[in-house]
């Protein structure tokens, strides 16, 4: 099969949290659209009633009936509608029925059979079709005391992935390795390909007051273990710095932030664009990452980031950030003196954080992810 028949041949995304840009899974799932479409023709979306709104509405009669049919061996039949492909509460099904029976929910499509991308491991696949997974971390099996998320459940759900993906997708050579050697999987099977940094072009939008342009620091994301926020409000707090710091994520419940430290909830994309592209420095210290999209956002929008000196963050990073060592108040508080008072390192951090950024345009990954396609030119399932 040659490039111009390859084109040809359909794409999809799952559209999981299609509805939604609030988390660091949304925003790379945004991202490989945007790079598909980028670098040829645009993706399907996988959808379902819900768009992908996870938490909507779920009346009884629904519940009661997605139980039954996780139990049942149903086949589910997905439609085309456009540039869609549908079936009705796919992704709560397809984890009711592997909690119920161990087995990936089996979807059908009709027509020529393509690539489909789930950009999470969600226990489902497409009969007849390459199916790719993205694993963005194994960070709950390596080091469950960072993260909130069963590890048991999750070591089932991918040990189930591995057995049957095409390849297994994840976003930095650190998280590689660390998935290799979690899941016991062949080297040839895993590929780090990067994320997008995406969706940056918005106007300006006005500060939320007190904050004024320049003078204040962000972080910005979930306040799991492995955010190293404890650290990071106590070296604000020890650093002396005049700018404010500022936290915007879902929740900061049961931190204990001072009163003087701003805390906003997940902003609308615009405007989260504003906080990053206006402040002083993003700040991501965190103790594990898979790989950090709002670093390379920040990079994106020329605003200089001090991120953790190991891990995904440095691999990603490189000499574009002010790198500290995350397990140590003193170090993290001198990087914030350091950005507050030294115009030249932010000048430089800025240039260089925008060449580096360059790795991780639509089009760049796209590339990526269309040299991967390639990779099954010659498998019998895409043939027409």
């Amino acid at each position: 099969m040659d490039c111009d028949e390859l084109q040809k041949v359909p794409v999809c995304v799952d559209g999981r949290l299609a509805a939604t840009k609030a988390t660091g899974v949304a925003s790379y799932a945004h991202g490989l659209r945007a790079a598909l479409a980028a670098t040829g023709r645009a993706a399907m979306v996988l959808g379902d009633a819900r768009g992908g709104v996870l938490d909507a509405a779920n009346p009884l009669p629904q519940i009661v009936w997605r139980r039954l049919r996780a139990h049942l061996p149903l086949k589910v039949r997905l439609w085309r509608e456009g540039e869609m492909l549908f079936a009705g509460d796919v992704f709560r099904l397809a984890h009711a029925r592997f909690a119920a029976t161990g087995k990936l929910l089996e979807l059908h499509a009709s027509g020529r059979p393509g690539i489909i991308h789930w950009t999470y491991p969600i226990p489902a696949r497409i009969t007849g079709w390459i199916n790719l997974y993205t694993v963005h971390d194994v960070i709950p099996l390596t080091d469950p005391a960072l993260s909130p998320i069963d590890a048991t459940a999750l070591r089932q759900r991918l040990d189930a992935i591995a057995a049957i993906a095409d390849r297994i997708v994840t976003v930095s050579g650190h998280a590689r390795d660390a998935i290799i050697d979690a899941l016991a999987v062949g080297a040839d099977r895993v590929v780090a390909m990067g994320a997008a940094a995406s969706d940056l072009e918005h106007q300006l939008q006005p500060l939320p007051a007190p904050l004024v342009a320049g003078r204040y620091f962000l972080f910005c994301g979930l306040a799991e273990a492995r955010k190293n926020l404890p650290r990071l409000v106590a070296a604000w707090r020890a650093s002396g710095v005049a700018e404010r710091l500022v936290l915007v994520g879902p929740s900061f419940a049961g931190l204990p932030i001072p009163a003087d430290v701003i805390v906003l909830p997940y902003q609308p994309r615009a405007m989260l664009v504003t906080l990053i592209r206006q402040a002083r420095a993003l700040l991501m210290p965190s103790l594990a990452e898979g790989f950090g999209l709002p670093v390379i956002e920040a990079m994106a929008l020329g605003t200089p980031v001090l991120a953790s000196d190991r891990g995904a963050l440095a691999e990603v990073a490189g000499d574009s950030a002010l790198l500290v060592d995350p397990l140590h108040i003193d170090a993290i508080a001198g990087g914030l003196r350091a950005l507050s008072r030294d115009q030249h390192l932010r000048r430089s951090l800025s240039d260089l954080g925008a060449r580096n950024a360059a790795r991780f345009t639509p089009a760049a990954f796209g590339a990526r992810v269309r040299a991967l396609h390639r990779e099954f030119a010659g498998d019998s399932r895409l043939a027409l």
